[in-house]
């Protein structure tokens, strides 16, 4: 019979799939090794930018600590007018000049940074400093401690308001404050001799006497404004003990809170280790013991009966049980 093309067998067709198995294995590791080589020199360039943020931070604090100082100095001068004319001017540029500074140099290390997102989340302060440039002497004690300790003020101050519902305390204070200043206007506007003429100094008025500071440049004169004086004046003592016995009750209560916790993790440590001793006791218990129906040193046998036990503890025999001399005495 004439033959067509020969048919490859099995073994021709295994060798094929394994030769084409093996390519795919020598591609699929040349592109794991360069996609490793990929994130090692990106990891490379990431930590080389973050060194390379540090070190221009670490130089640029000093300086910059003194540009915010300098505009604080100029802010005054242009603030109280020291300078008149042209110098004003002069040192309203001179402003606008370090604030620009401050911006610029903010703006370079966010450029220079890696993660632009999770650099100015861990530094919560930093804008508040480029808006301000006096608060740059910040950089100079360090803007992530500075931001550590205002954040653990805020948490602290919360805290305390919220003890004891002291928040809602200076709440009624000062509405009683509002509208008292109200009552106050309402009767010394229009007396003759009156120092409180508008809200402001009404308002003035009663901060100082809730506060019993007494500042005395404003004050009623009509009977109403003087009971009204009356009720300010022991909200505001009320209010004073109210504040101090919060305070210090919060700061007993954590100190207390505090030591709770460790006796709590004493006993706990002291429970366990009973549990510890217990088990140890038990397991010498068993191996001291003795099998049930095996004489020991430590069991003796039960007395026979008719003998009575003696100090000693050995049977001896009981005078019930001893035979009689006198028959036998003459």
């Amino acid at each position: 019979m004439a033959g067509g093309p020969e048919k490859p067998n099995s073994i021709d067709r295994i060798q094929r799939l394994e030769k084409v198995e093996l390519e795919r294995l020598e591609r699929r590791a040349k592109l794991d090794q360069l996609r490793e080589a990929k994130i090692a020199t990106a990891r490379g360039e990431v930590d080389n930018r973050i060194l390379a943020v540090d070190r221009f931070e670490h130089r640029a604090n000093l300086p910059m600590t003194a540009v915010g100082i300098g505009w604080a100095v100029v802010f005054v001068m242009v603030l109280t007018g020291t300078a008149r004319g042209s110098t004003n001017e002069a040192l309203v540029a001179v402003l606008f000049v370090l604030w620009a500074i401050v911006v610029i140099e903010y703006v370079v290390r966010l450029v220079m940074t890696p993660d632009t997102a999770r650099y100015v989340s861990s530094r919560k302060l930093e804008p508040a400093i480029v808006v301000v440039p006096f608060f740059q002497y910040w950089r100079f004690f360090g803007v992530e401690k500075v931001g550590l300790v205002v954040t653990e003020g805020v948490l602290r101050t919360r805290a305390i308001l919220l003890h004891r519902g002291l928040f809602r305390v200076l709440l009624a204070a000062a509405g009683l404050l509002f509208l008292g200043s109200w009552l106050v206007l309402l009767a010394e506007s229009n007396a003759k001799g009156s120092n409180i003429h508008n809200y402001g100094d009404a308002l003035w008025w009663g901060i100082v006497t809730v506060t019993t500071v007494g500042y005395g440049d404003r004050f009623p004169i009509t009977d109403m404004g003087r009971s009204v004086a009356v009720v300010l004046m022991l909200v505001g003592i009320g209010l004073i003990g109210v504040l101090t016995a919060t305070v210090a009750s919060f700061f007993v209560q954590e100190h207390t809170d505090a030591n709770k916790e460790q006796l709590q993790a004493s006993h706990a440590a002291i429970g366990d280790q009973l549990g510890v001793l217990t088990d140890r006791l038990a397991n010498l218990e068993g191996l001291l013991g003795a099998p049930a129906g095996d004489a020991t040193v430590g069991s003796a046998a039960p007395p026979s009966e008719g003998a009575a036990p003696v100090g000693d503890g050995m049977p001896r025999a009981s005078p019930a049980a001893t035979p009689s001399a006198s028959g036998s005495d003459p």
